[in-house]
């Protein structure tokens, strides 16, 4: 059984890096923890935790279903500062943009789709207020 992780990961950082604004400013993508002090925007998205359980299937068929956490956080300067609504419509648009199959190199993905969004208290930060949201993307994929 090959590892999909990459595949997978690579397929979401494509449907989403560059198809997501929040008021005319294209949202970064990670695939990797970002530091405060080094994000080049106040909201972005972060690619997350692949976990994944394979099946017991033949050599050739197997098949793994797991889960993929993707963050949107929100940062605004100051305190009492800020909202929810960027934190929220930025989801939406990441929830439109995979909510469906993506198409994989070496893997054929069965079913895709956004099983979860999960609102986290907001955080103070020394420089002001952090919102973060969870999006939890599912997914069976056999390997071809």
């Amino acid at each position: 059984m090959k590892d999909p992780s990459q595949e997978l990961t690579d397929a979401l950082y494509t449907a989403i890096s560059g198809n997501v604004t929040y008021s005319s400013i294209a949202t970064p993508v990670y695939t990797m923890v970002k530091e405060w002090e080094d994000r080049t925007c106040d909201q972005f998205i972060q690619l997350g935790e692949i976990r994944y359980n394979m099946d017991m299937s033949p050599k050739d068929g197997n098949i793994s279903e797991g889960t993929v956490d993707i963050f949107v956080d929100t940062f605004f300067t100051g305190k009492n500062e800020g909202s929810k609504e960027p934190m929220n419509s930025i989801a939406n648009q990441v929830g439109q943009l995979i909510d469906q199959s993506l198409t994989l190199t070496s893997f054929t993905m069965v079913l895709g789709r956004i099983s979860g969004m999960e609102d986290f208290d907001y955080e103070l930060d020394p420089q002001g207020v952090v919102f973060r949201k969870l999006i939890t993307y599912s997914f069976i994929i056999e390997e071809d």
